[in-house]
């Protein structure tokens, strides 16, 4: 070829740079890079450090209030404690246990302990039955033992209100710090409408939670 055919091959300055423009802009975007760090968790199990146990008034061979520490309901094929207790209630009357559950910590540290109404591991209700039953008959309060709580009417001592469950509706309106070391009983109080039909029975669901934040 001649002299013209030769130019037409030789870049200039201007068509070399486009050139690499469309070079860049016809290589596809480069794929995600991916970093795998590989770990190790050990689990070592051991004996509950907050822990739940009989007070007084479930020791009382009255049979009024009871509790039970073997009960379980399983969650995706474990079985987990759901410690469960029977709490009797007379029409027209108001019923006071001072000392029904102790809770204890030997965790090493302070726990800030709540009550929890909430339905339970395998999905049954917190508050059964939901609506109506027993609890349109029934007002019920939990309370922990604490230096910094208030007097309440008929019990010993003073207390913080942690679980409040009027007509069927919960509320939670307290915690307790429970110090490395030391326990703190639970009292209960019930009211009961003189209407009440005997017989009549509900559930309340609820979770004691404990953290040491």
């Amino acid at each position: 070829m001649g002299p013209q055919a030769q130019r037409s091959g030789t870049f200039t300055k201007t068509s070399a740079i486009a050139a690499i423009l469309v070079i860049l802009l016809a290589v596809p975007v480069a794929a995600e890079v991916a970093i795998q760090n590989f770990m190790a968790a050990d689990v070592l199990t051991s004996d509950a450090c907050f822990s739940k146990s009989a007070g007084a008034d479930a020791a009382a061979a009255s049979g009024f209030f009871t509790f039970d520490s073997t009960t379980t309901v399983t969650d995706g094929g474990v079985d987990l404690i759901q410690e469960t207790s029977t709490i009797r209630a007379f029409a027209g009357d108001r019923l006071l246990y001072s000392d029904a559950i102790v809770f204890a910590n030997n965790c090493g540290a302070d726990i800030t302990v709540t009550f929890i109404s909430a339905p339970d591991p395998a999905g049954n209700p917190a508050i059964d039955p939901p609506v109506g039953g027993v609890w349109a008959d029934i007002n019920l309060r939990f309370y922990l033992a604490d230096p910094t709580g208030l007097t309440i009417p008929g019990l010993p001592g003073s207390w913080v209100e942690m679980l409040a469950v009027d007509a069927g509706v919960a509320t939670t309106p307290g915690s307790v710090v429970i110090p490395n070391g030391q326990s703190r009983s639970m009292a209960v109080t019930i009211d009961t409408d003189g209407a009440a039909v005997s017989g009549s029975t509900g559930t309340l669901r609820w979770i004691a939670a404990a953290n040491n934040g």
